[in-house]
């Protein structure tokens, strides 16, 4: 009988799949409104309606990808991506 394990160092995949996910989306959402060639309102609107989705890819795929450190490396990449296009934004007013 083989007992290959599906997936390795799954504690680091749990809190990778439930804090970092969840975090990582959250974060996107306002990121997201500065970018999308939409009027104002759809702008806000499509990030919000797309929060589930999001979170559910990155929950995936953080238990899907073959090493652990490739969903926390995209993860933390999206985070600063978009805290920045946030900070960016927020600050763009302010000359």
């Amino acid at each position: 009988m083989n007992n290959k394990k599906t997936f390795t160092a799954t504690r680091r995949r749990h809190l990778i799949a439930c804090v970092l996910a969840l975090i990582t989306a959250v974060i996107m959402i306002p990121g997201m409104t500065t970018y999308l060639p939409f009027q104002m309102n759809e702008q806000i609107l499509l990030p919000i309606l797309l929060f589930p989705v999001i979170w559910t890819a990155l929950f995936i795929y953080a238990y899907l990808a073959q090493k652990v450190w490739q969903p926390f490396v995209v993860m933390i990449a999206l985070c600063v991506l978009h805290g920045l296009l946030s900070f960016w934004a927020l600050t763009q007013g302010q000359g």
